[in-house]
């Protein structure tokens, strides 16, 4: 039945724990963000040019998958090629550009005091920026603007009114963090995270209560192992991503987060009705034989009844219909 509202969840289990979940943490870029960046500016350091400063970088990340580096590859489609290129996830790229070594990460990576007070402006209009730096020196700094998704606001407004609370949880700057937890509705943010501490903070979060992390990139796949139920956004997701998640979707539209919170609720209802319905069965069952009441064939009809029930019972968690008229 989830299947066919776009969710696939990998397991029993996976789906009966998702009836659970209390609190959800949610990655910015890719997942909240419509996954369609744009570099919006590019500032150039005092003796670099704004054209260098965007083709060294365009070299660099025409290697890296993550959504910043593709939008920082299609600003300068005409670049040199790089060449050694490391990705260090969580932090930045380097590589080697006509035997000039260049890295190009976040400014809380990459130390850019002259360039400070251009990053902090650019922040504060929601875009997040990154540092580019060659041979050891910083040649500029380029922002990139991944605007929200249009469903963001209402899916977070669903999970309020079920009584789920939200987290955002970014490795991106605080200042772009908030900014677009404020058009989210999101009130709880978590920014300037590396993989290994958001995935510290999901196994936290998730001791306190059942809790739930949703991602799509690389840098995610260890938040979503330690969270109680992972699930990755499956179109635009990373591999990684996709096999660290016990659900995955096959769209990107954030309102099947409180649809599929409430089929597995409903599903567990079911299932917890079942178990209740059998064991007052046998229970009933049990003395009435032994007492004499029923004979054996009585005892059989009335447990073989009963299994049909429990089936048909069951069958109600098959139907997508309703729910999907519900969404």
């Amino acid at each position: 039945a989830a299947s066919r509202f776009g969710i696939v969840v990998k397991s029993g289990a996976a789906l009966e724990e998702l009836g659970t979940i209390a609190h959800i943490g949610f990655d910015k870029t890719g997942t909240l963000t419509r996954n369609n960046p744009v570099v919006t500016d590019v500032v150039a350091a005092n003796g670099y040019s704004k054209h260098h400063v965007l083709a060294w970088a365009a070299a660099v990340e025409r290697a890296s998958t993550h959504p910043i580096a593709t939008a920082i590859a299609a600003a300068a489609p005409i670049a040199p090629w790089a060449t050694a290129v490391t990705e260090l996830p969580g932090n930045g790229v380097t590589g080697t550009v006509d035997g000039h070594e260049v890295t190009i990460g976040s400014p809380r990576w990459i130390h850019a005091a002259e360039l400070g007070q251009a990053i902090a402006e650019l922040e504060l209009d929601g875009k997040t920026c990154v540092v580019v730096r060659r041979d050891g020196q910083a040649a500029g700094v380029i922002a990139i603007r991944d605007e929200l998704r249009s469903e963001a606001a209402g899916a977070i407004a669903a999970l309020a009114h079920d009584g789920i609370t939200v987290s955002m949880l970014t490795g991106d700057n605080s200042r772009t963090a908030h900014s677009l937890a404020a058009e989210a509705g999101i009130e709880d943010v978590r920014a300037e995270l590396t993989p290994e501490y958001k995935a510290r903070i999901v196994s936290e979060m998730a001791e306190l209560a059942p809790t739930a992390m949703v991602g799509d990139g690389i840098n995610d796949a260890p938040a979503l192992a330690a969270a109680t139920v992972g699930i990755a956004m499956g179109t635009s997701g990373s591999d990684a991503a996709i096999e660290s998640a016990d659900i995955a979707f096959t769209g990107n539209d954030l309102r099947l987060i409180p649809l599929g919170l409430r089929h597995a609720r409903r599903t567990r209802r079911i299932i917890d009705q079942n178990l209740a319905l059998s064991v007052a069965i046998i229970a009933a069952l049990l003395p009435l034989a032994i007492s004499g009441v029923f004979n054996l064939a009585a005892v059989v009809l009335v447990h073989e009844g009963a299994e049909v029930l429990l089936i048909l019972n069951g069958l109600r968690a098959a139907r997508a219909k309703g729910m999907l008229t519900e969404a």
